[in-house]
């Protein structure tokens, strides 16, 4: 059971991570130990009973493609250092969907992972609606003293740095300055996915549910997750969670036969966000579609020049790790500089084919939701379609605990059908 007890600690715990300075320039956060430490737990535990099971599903094998598609690529890359450092990063967190993929052919298992997914997007949002909040107690610049000295403990020194040099933790929304929710996270966007991923667990979870208590604790962690993604000021969140709430709503009513429903809930969801999300936050959404704000015009630079690395690159990509270099010769080892879309960052670095694999694995993961008659299957499909929304935004694989929770939201959704949770039995 060691096994399963650390999986389900480093699952809870993600929100707070810390990380470790093992040398000048290289932050090794705790995530990127102990998911290797519970993988060689289960090597060994299967060794002793001689037999390692590996899950035969299409998810498994495209990741496998990637990781092997992404490691090619460093022969065409511009920069050995960066690209090895990003597939360490891949070697280190992938194997957690190999561990949560056995463990969760266990059914008495498989309830208390998919309930250590929501309870850590709520400790997540908790700890976001806490820093939120703290500007109104003790000022803004108090507070932004207090959060960058925090940075370099649970983002390491060299990131930590990079993190405050060029922060966006404050945004402007009609001539007001607001400290963003970003609890813990580097920034509001791995934050918002972070708890929108979760989030949707919970939504599935609430409705699966008949016990009072966890539908109680379930429904309370949906809400302040919401209020964390509300407070991020994400647009992308925004449409992240708007369009998988969607998706979820539609899948579920034509389950239950009232798919004329369907269009009567999306009018009323409408109007409910124009009335309660007025003024900061409905300008914040509004502004998404402005392609003369300032934002919005870097963010489509960004892809131009992502669309041209592929057309200059398109079969092994210019490297992992390379993109920086490619628009910057002059980039530092650690740069801030993406073209703020994943599956073109994919793409850019790793090639058209590999860009191609991790959208199949996005799709499979959400199609094996829907097909799924459990309806934590459709929450499943509901939160991987916010994270493909999301990432056309940003590019949140490279976020540790996001990257995690995505591989075992996805190993979730391998094992949905073979969930055998009695709650009609439980009181």
């Amino acid at each position: 059971m060691m096994v399963e007890y650390l999986f389900l600690a480093i699952a809870i715990f993600l929100p707070f991570q810390f990380a470790l300075n093992v040398g000048e320039n290289i932050d090794l956060v705790t995530t990127r130990i102990l998911v290797p430490a519970v993988f060689l737990m289960w090597l060994l535990r299967g060794f002793s009973r001689k037999k390692v099971w590996i899950s035969d599903k299409a998810e498994t094998w495209l990741i496998l493609s990637f990781l092997f598609f992404s490691l090619i690529s460093l022969w065409a890359g511009f920069g050995w250092a960066k690209g090895m450092r990003k597939m360490l990063y891949l070697l280190s967190l992938t194997p957690v969907y190999f561990v949560a993929a056995d463990l969760l052919r266990n059914k008495d298992f498989q309830k208390k992972a998919v309930r250590a997914i929501w309870i850590s997007g709520a400790l997540s949002a908790a700890a976001g609606l806490f820093q939120f909040s703290l500007p109104f107690i003790l000022g803004l610049e108090p507070t932004l003293k207090i959060w960058k000295e925090l940075a370099p403990f649970f983002l390491g020194s060299a990131f930590g740095k990079l993190v405050t040099t060029n922060p966006s933790w404050l945004v402007n929304v009609s001539g007001e300055t607001w400290m963003r929710a970003f609890g813990l996270f580097p920034d509001p966007h791995a934050f918002s996915l972070f708890a929108s991923l979760c989030f949707f667990t919970a939504l599935g979870y609430f409705v699966w549910e008949k016990n009072k208590k966890w539908k109680i604790f379930s429904g309370t962690s949906a809400l302040l997750m919401i209020l964390a993604i509300i407070f991020s000021f994400s647009r992308g969140a925004y449409l992240g969670v708007i369009t998988g709430s969607l998706f979820f709503l539609a899948i579920f009513l034509k389950r239950e036969g009232h798919l004329k429903k369907v269009f009567a809930a999306g009018v009323v969801l409408l109007v409910v966000s124009l009335v309660f999300l007025r003024g900061t936050v409905q300008n914040r959404l509004a502004s998404t579609f402005n392609p003369k704000e300032g934002s919005n015009v870097e963010r489509l630079k960004n892809w131009r020049q992502a669309a041209e690395a592929i057309r200059d690159y398109p079969l092994t990509g210019i490297g992992l790790g390379g993109y920086s270099s490619y628009i910057d010769p002059m980039a530092k080892e650690r740069s801030s500089i993406y073209s703020h879309n994943m599956l073109l960052d994919i793409t850019a670095e790793t090639g058209i084919l590999n860009g191609i694999i991790f959208l199949a694995l996005v799709l499979a993961g959400i199609w094996r939701g829907v097909l799924s008659k459990n309806i934590l299957g459709l929450g499943v499909a509901s939160g991987i379609v916010c994270f493909l929304v999301h990432g056309v935004f940003d590019t949140p694989i490279w976020s540790p605990q996001v990257m995690m929770i995505f591989l075992v939201i996805l190993a979730v959704g391998t094992n949905i059908d073979n969930l055998k949770f009695k709650n009609q039995n439980e009181k």
